[in-house]
């Protein structure tokens, strides 16, 4: 009887420490065990968070569970690719296990912020690099700097008088400024004026934009730009005048 009561303890004690074992994972398993009691009971999920928990351990013990990647792969490795690129912010596509052309230019971009060769292959030292603690993340774009609105010229402050005679010598000089100046409507002829200038001279006044229903004879003021000088064919010949664009008439 004391006998058969110390094999019991014993039979007890080892069922114990193989509890123990089998709860903390260490427990080795046979083969057949293992792929019968533990993978057939699995889901794809399940599967799934065990195979990339084995392929972190190997990584940490310098072995790359990797195969070379390229355009036209498919499956979990490229899922596993798309992840790791999306966590690093070079893709910004659904991961749906195909290497296509957003999976190419993300390891392109990622290549060429780690100094690999950019060709949008996924080699086994990209993925090694890729995998890495020391993984550069995409750069965070720089924004825009907000463009000024354009300021509305003021009829009172952003037009001077005009020197005709030196706009005349230096046409170039003066080209782009903005001038106000009033005078007599010779004749107007579609979208271009005929103006005798306060000077007595003549201007030609280009008016897309000005008010229509001028006549001549009237007297006109003109808030425009100087272009510079042109040729007008005339009845007495051709004459160069003063070219202005208007930007306001009255």
């Amino acid at each position: 009887m004391r006998r058969m009561g110390w094999r019991c303890c014993c039979a007890a004690l080892m069922i114990a420490v193989a509890a123990m074992f089998l709860l903390n994972g260490n427990m080795p398993l046979a083969d057949d065990a293992w792929d019968e009691a533990q993978l057939q009971q699995m889901s794809a999920d399940e599967l799934k968070a065990l195979r990339s928990r084995i392929d972190d351990r190997l990584r940490a013990l310098g072995e790359y569970p990797f195969v070379k990647l390229a355009e036209g792969s498919k499956g979990d490795e490229v899922s596993a690719l798309q992840r790791r690129l999306r966590e690093l912010g070079y893709f910004s596509q659904e991961v749906d296990g195909r290497y296509r052309t957003t999976t190419v230019n993300a390891m392109k971009a990622f290549e060429k912020a780690m100094g690999l060769k950019r060709d949008g292959t996924a080699s086994i030292e990209d993925q090694i690099a890729l995998f890495a603690s020391t993984a550069q993340a995409a750069p965070t774009p720089t924004p825009s700097p907000t463009p000024k609105p354009t300021r509305t010229p003021s009829l009172a402050k952003d037009y001077g008088r005009l020197d005709y005679r030196l706009a005349g010598l230096m046409p170039e000089k003066y080209a782009g400024t903005r001038y106000k100046f009033s005078g007599d409507l010779i004749a107007a002829e579609g979208q271009r004026w005929l103006v005798q200038l306060d000077d007595e001279s003549v201007g030609l006044v280009m008016v897309q934009n000005a008010a229509p229903g001028r006549n001549p004879g009237d007297n006109v003021t003109v808030w425009g730009l100087y272009i510079g000088l042109t040729s007008y064919e005339s009845q007495s010949g051709t004459v160069t005048l003063p070219l202005f664009s208007c930007e306001h008439a009255e």
